[in-house]
């Protein structure tokens, strides 16, 4: 039996849903429109672009910032989980979701529009974190069948993303951003599921603080070495590298903080997220590709949301498939070769970019997402202990979401001052590596 299928059960997550039936179901129709997030607001990018006004490099900022909030709302919840239980994070959570769907429907700037989607991440990131420690706390007898109702309901929508995008666009671009806010109607399904700690213990504030600014100032590296290296960018790398220093040294100081230390010291834990990162990098970076390639072959935007619906669908359906292979074969080698179709993928697509091959490349990229979070999921929550298991897979979902954030970030830095080519060859190069971090795993 391969350790990624095996699980810490989480003492206050088992008390709560080990008499439950369902769970599977609610905690998949929570996580599930943070999907949204990223594939249906890809489709939509088109459309904001002719009502704001903006070129392609600075709408990028609507993809990563979603992907920054997710990160540090991922990892934020993820840890206050392991400290309150889980009714005050899903609470907190909705909230989250509501302020950012009201701020994405009034938005008329770029600027408020990126206020928005932080805040619906954030809360799209606590989602997750609930969502994925609550169902790798299942009981073992109940989880495989929780597992399989939660993989269908993720597949679910990540196969509709693209057209929803498109139906929603048509009503209105903001609605078309904000579609994660659709998790706020499964959190009165979700609700009884959750437990609070009877001594809620203090957050490291501190720790949060410097998560988020490191992961800021990453982004903000990436992009702008990416775009014009100069002066500016190495203020920026002097900056992230003393955050960085500083969180080191934190997260060394404060053993029951923020951050788990054993999970940051881990080797395992590094080449887990560089392999999830990678991939998401080129999910990311298809994603923000191919809607403005086929907008400019003359489709629409329900045109770009029926093409990439079917490979939506074929991602969904062989990511399943290839995770039940993965209990066949060592993990690692399934990862690595998801990764490596991906990368041959976005290469091809930089040759040739034809709607067909497009549409080729989606898929690919659809499915490898599906296999790295699904499978690196339960390899990161079966190395870690009780007390650790949602700090460590928000820690996770964080380095994933930030590895999409890179890709999408250098994919738009050469858009318009070099072919698209270029940035689609570019950002073939992240998935590759993805593929030799995955042959490293254990």
């Amino acid at each position: 039996m391969s350790t990624y299928s095996s699980s810490p059960v989480n003492r206050s997550i088992r008390t709560t849903v080990s008499g439950s039936r369902g769970a599977g179901w609610r905690w998949g129709a929570l996580y599930g429109p943070a999907v949204y997030g990223v594939s249906a607001a890809a489709v939509a990018l088109p459309a904001t672009a002719d009502h704001l006004a903006n070129g392609s490099p600075a709408l990028v900022w609507i993809l990563t910032a979603y992907a920054v909030g997710v990160g540090v709302g991922a990892v934020t919840a993820g840890r206050m989980t392991d400290l309150w239980g889980t009714r005050p994070v899903l609470l907190t959570a909705a909230a989250l979701l509501t302020a950012g769907a009201v701020t994405c429907a009034i938005a008329s700037t770029l600027t408020v529009v990126v206020c928005g989607r932080i805040l619906l991440a954030m809360g799209s990131g606590a989602t997750m974190a609930v969502a994925l420690t609550a169902t790798a706390g299942l009981p073992a007898a109940r989880r495989p069948t929780a597992l399989a109702a939660f993989g269908a309901c993720l597949a679910g929508f990540s196969a509709t993303a693209p057209l929803a995008g498109a139906m929603a666009t048509h009503w209105s671009w903001q609605v078309a951003l904000a579609l994660p806010a659709l998790s706020i109607a499964a959190v009165p399904a979700c609700l009884p599921l959750t437990t609070r700690m009877p001594r809620q213990a203090p957050v490291d504030w501190a720790g949060v603080g410097l998560v988020t600014a490191t992961a800021t100032g990453l982004l903000l590296l990436a992009q702008s070495a990416a775009q014009r290296p100069d002066t500016v960018t190495a203020g920026i790398a002097a900056v992230t590298a003393t955050l960085t220093a500083s969180l080191v040294v934190h997260a060394r100081k404060h053993t029951n903080g923020f951050l788990p230390p054993a999970t940051l010291s881990a080797a395992w834990f590094w080449f887990a997220a560089a392999t999830g990162g990678c991939v998401y990098g080129g999910l990311f970076a298809t994603l923000y590709a191919a809607p403005h390639l086929l907008a400019r072959q003359d489709y629409t935007t329900t045109d770009i949301g029926v093409l990439l619906l079917p490979g939506a669908v074929i991602g969904a359906l062989v990511a399943r498939s290839t995770v039940r292979a993965a209990r066949r074969q060592p993990p690692r080698r399934v990862l690595a070769v998801v990764s490596l179709v991906l990368a041959a993928g976005l290469a091809y697509a930089a040759a040739d970019p034809r709607p067909w091959v497009l549409a080729a490349t989606s898929t690919a990229a659809f499915t490898a997402a599906a296999v790295a979070q699904t499978l690196l999921t339960a390899y990161v929550s079966g190395r870690t202990g009780p007390r650790d298991g949602g700090g460590a897979i928000g820690l996770f979902i964080l380095a994933t979401f930030l590895g999409g954030a890179f890709g999408a970030a250098i994919c738009a830095a050469h858009w318009d001052t070099a072919r698209p080519a270029v940035s689609l060859a570019a950002t073939a190069a992240l998935p590759a590596v993805g593929a030799l971090t995955a042959c490293r795993l254990q």
